[in-house]
């Protein structure tokens, strides 16, 4: 009788990859409360006790796939500065379009739908990881306002600038996101691309 064919022995972080993209299209298949670890071990071509030896428990995974495809970026990034701008104007169109960029990667649509579907029955430990991402969000957006006042592209206000400001864009494209149910094409990025920019300018100028 022919044998089974041997699993490959992959480099730790390929196969935690290879476990995480797994995961995100059983966690998108099924939802997070019905994916099955075997199930999830099955896709990504590991036994039980394979998957089991990188991650502990459903929630463990779910948490280092959210790390990776949103906390991560979002660390990397506090620091953003586009070089050479020398305009409100031109860190605005900078700003615009790193924000498509990234809205435009191929997990962001799962990702989206797996954290409205599924928000009520994520673990608790996930509410604190929420409100850790919204913190971030406030923190980059402020660190960049107030960059952008020390270089002269904002004047100072009395009152410190609403950084929620610069969500108005990222909501209406996940909005249009949702309700498509397709990732963003080129196309409508570059439609999206004038309105976010001319949107931006009217909020932020005095």
């Amino acid at each position: 009788m022919p044998t089974a064919p041997r699993r490959q022995r992959l480099p730790t972080a390929v196969r935690i990859q290879q476990i995480l993209d797994a995961a995100l299209a059983e966690f998108s298949r099924q939802g997070y409360t019905a994916a099955r670890m075997e199930d999830i071990a099955q896709a990504a071509q590991l036994s039980k006790g394979g998957l089991y030896a990188h991650f502990p428990s459903k929630e463990a995974l779910l948490q280092t796939l959210l790390e990776r495809l949103l906390e991560r970026p979002l660390v990397e990034q506090q620091d953003w500065w586009p070089d050479h701008v020398q305009t409100l104007e031109q860190l605005v169109n900078a700003f615009v379009d790193h924000t498509l960029q990234r809205l435009a990667e191929p997990t962001t649509l799962p990702v989206l739908r797996l954290l409205l579907a599924e928000s009520p029955r994520l673990p608790p430990a996930m509410r604190d990881w929420h409100q850790r991402m919204l913190q971030l969000h406030a923190q980059t957006h402020t660190r960049l306002m107030q960059r952008a006042i020390d270089q002269g592209l904002l004047p100072a206000h009395p009152a410190p600038l609403d950084c929620s400001l610069l969500l108005v864009p990222l909501l209406h494209s996940v909005f249009m996101i949702l309700a498509s149910g397709q990732p963003l094409t080129p196309s409508q990025l570059d439609a999206l691309r004038p309105q976010h920019q001319a949107l931006l300018l009217r909020l932020l100028r005095p």
